[in-house]
């Protein structure tokens, strides 16, 4: 008995000491902070007035407050200023608060406008220079341009590791000010100076063919002679990028991963769940092997960019653009000539080209049946021409998905969203009045535009090469697939193809939008540093401007580099291609007169269900029993039940 008691006086003694841990590892409080303070030009504040701090542990913090962000001089400025008082315990736990002051004065003059301030920025020591303002301009709707003035105030050590806090100012001369507040965190970078002379093997993981994987080796080769240490290993693809996920799902859960992967990214927004990939900042900003002078970083398409920063709220790379395509529009140029038809810029210009485009292609049906069916008499030939004519839909879309999330978009209507403060995606397509619109547009129009499930087919290229269709929206990596057999007779295809950008709803004109699809890479937590370091060098080359350009002229996918399209070679292969090259051509020449009207969809844990479950809704619409509000609800029921 005496030895129980001992051992519940011994547990309650670990349970106390236990509790007192949590309680002391409590971030202390600010109290007492006015969040929204107003005050009058040239008046008094002082933004501590009232304030204290305690802590649970270490009592009264108040004369430990930092103030950042204010200065006095601002009082006798009218405008907005971020006000931020910070207290730090013994135990590094931290209390912020913001207060958002506002200084009114006796002008009307509207305040200057900073733009392009990156609120939360990372310095890794030793990456060189660091400007926290680059790129930043101030506009003002009177004196115009005053970048020139903007002022920035703060301590900023670039050599000490911590959290600096920089206040951007700038004043247009009725004396009206804009300021703005920039955190920047100085950290330690992990990546090696320099790389070893051992030898290093990497893995790249990927979801292509022969003919791609044959490219990679290619890369892998030159890499090897910039650096004979390296042996980059590239398995077999595993057929598509499903299967790609679930294999590295396995092996993140396995410890057993690759050094890089090829990834969609809603995939990478998966690993990250996972805590398995890289953050390439360190890398990209690095003075020795980041991305800079002729890899720079900005020379890579923005929208390319956007997409590969988009999985935290202070834009950290975890990917970078690969093989990149969009959607085109590939129509039947023989029949559009022969009908004297314009190219469509807008769905309206379809639906007015209807029409003439049904009665060629029933006419090419007919036309097919008599010919399969010699002798037959016209009262047995009447129904099989009939059923042939059925099949002749003047235009369609490759991707339900797509068609979905672009219709939408071209009518302003609500997709998905990434919620920042929760990283779970929203799903807003119910009860969307846009979005409603844009599906009964497409209602109203099915026998004008269709899916290919109204052939039973995954893809419109087929009913396109058999006429069925004579306009089709599909990737412009795939437009070879849209190239008709040759004549036996000729020798020449059946008929001539176009290649266009993505038509645009007529209504809202300033709505252009064709989705930005294909895959990214990233790299792994795993390996060694000096395999860390490799695994980004191959990267880095395999998007350098030679390869990039060479990628895009051997596969149909795009460039990912600004310096690639205005290239020499580049340009030759847009207005001078080889016969080999000529559909990849059309098509890359259409993909870049529509290079600011792509998109890309917020990437999260269920988003690629959500665009699955709204396929199934489009296909539901337009094929089956048309009914909108409940396809949208169950395609949001359904996106819901995947979980995030």
């Amino acid at each position: 008995m005496k030895r129980i008691t001992s051992l519940l006086i011994v547990l309650f003694a670990v349970v106390m000491l236990t509790a007192c841990a949590k309680q002391r590892d409590q971030a202390p409080t600010i109290s007492g902070a006015q969040l929204n303070p107003v005050v009058q030009q040239g008046g008094t504040y002082n933004p501590l007035d009232g304030v204290t701090a305690d802590d649970r542990e270490d009592g009264n913090l108040t004369s430990q407050i930092v103030v950042s962000g204010f200065d006095q001089d601002d009082l006798n400025y009218a405008g907005t200023y971020v006000i931020t008082l910070k207290v730090t315990d013994s135990a590094g736990n931290e209390a912020v608060v913001t207060i958002n002051l506002t200084v009114e004065g006796t002008t009307q003059a509207q305040p200057p406008v900073l733009n392009g301030i990156k609120a939360q920025q990372t310095y890794y020591i030793g990456s060189g220079d660091f400007n926290p303002i680059a790129g930043v301009t101030a506009i003002d709707p009177v004196d115009g341009n005053i970048t020139a003035s903007i002022q920035v105030t703060g301590t900023l050590l670039l050599d000490t590791p911590g959290q600096y806090t920089l206040t951007v100012r700038v004043t247009n001369q009725a004396g009206v000010r804009a300021s703005a507040s920039i955190t920047v965190t100085v950290a330690v970078s992990d990546i090696p100076f320099q790389l070893t002379t051992d030898p290093i093997e990497i893995t790249i993981w990927h979801a292509m063919g022969a003919s791609n994987q044959a490219l990679l080796e290619k890369y892998a080769a030159s890499f090897k002679e910039k650096y004979p240490n390296v042996t980059v290993v590239i398995p077999a693809g595993v057929g598509n990028y499903d299967t790609l996920k679930t294999n590295m799902i396995n092996a993140i859960t396995a410890n057993a991963m690759p050094n890089l992967v090829q990834a969609y990214p809603d995939h990478v927004a998966e690993y990250l769940n996972g805590k398995a990939v890289l953050n390439l900042n360190p890398y990209i900003e690095s003075t020795t092997w980041g991305l800079n002078g002729a890899d720079a970083l900005d020379d890579i398409i923005q929208s390319y960019l956007d997409e590969n920063s988009q999985y935290d709220a202070n834009g950290t790379y975890y990917s970078l653009p690969f093989n990149k395509s969009t959607e085109v529009m590939i129509y039947n140029k023989t029949a559009f000539d022969a009908l004297s038809l314009p190219v469509p810029q807008t769905w309206q210009d379809i639906i007015a080209a209807a029409p003439a485009l049904k009665a060629y292609g029933d006419a090419i049906a007919e036309a097919k049946v008599r010919a399969a069916n010699p002798g037959m008499t016209e009262m047995a030939l009447a129904p099989l021409i009939e059923a042939a004519k059925a099949l002749i839909i003047p235009a369609s879309y490759d991707s339900t998905g797509n068609a979905f999330i672009t219709f939408t978009r071209q009518f302003e209507g609500g997709y998905t969203a990434l919620n920042y403060s929760t990283f779970k995606g929203e799903y807003l397509w119910v009860n969307n009045t846009n979005t409603t619109a844009a599906m009964q547009f497409l209602k109203d129009n099915k026998a004008v535009i269709t899916l290919p499930e109204f052939w039973d087919q995954q893809y419109a290229s087929t009913p396109f090469v058999n006429q069925q269709t004579f306009v089709t929206i599909g990737s412009s990596a795939g437009v070879r697939y849209n190239v008709p057999s040759s004549d036996p007779t000729t020798g020449q295809p059946v008929f001539q193809i176009g290649v266009a950008p993505v038509p645009y709803n007529a209504d809202k004109p300033n709505a252009k939008a064709v989705i930005q699809q294909g895959t990214n890479i990233s790299l792994m937590k795993t390996g060694t540093e000096q395999q860390q370091l490799a695994s980004w060098l191959f990267l880095k080359h395999l998007i350098s401007l030679e390869n990039t350009t060479d990628w895009a002229m051997e596969t149909g996918y795009l460039p990912v580099r600004t310096s690639a399209y205005e290239s020499t070679t580049y340009q030759t292969f847009l207005t001078n291609p080889t016969a080999n090259q000529l559909y990849i051509s059309m098509a890359a020449n259409a993909a870049y007169l529509q290079r600011n009207n792509m998109y890309y969809d917020p990437a999260f844990i269920g988003s690629s269900r959500a665009r699955t479950q709204v396929g199934l809704a489009l296909e539901r619409i337009m094929l089956g029993d048309g009914n909108i509000a409940a396809a949208l609800q169950d395609a949001y029921t359904e996106a819901n039940l995947g979980g995030q």
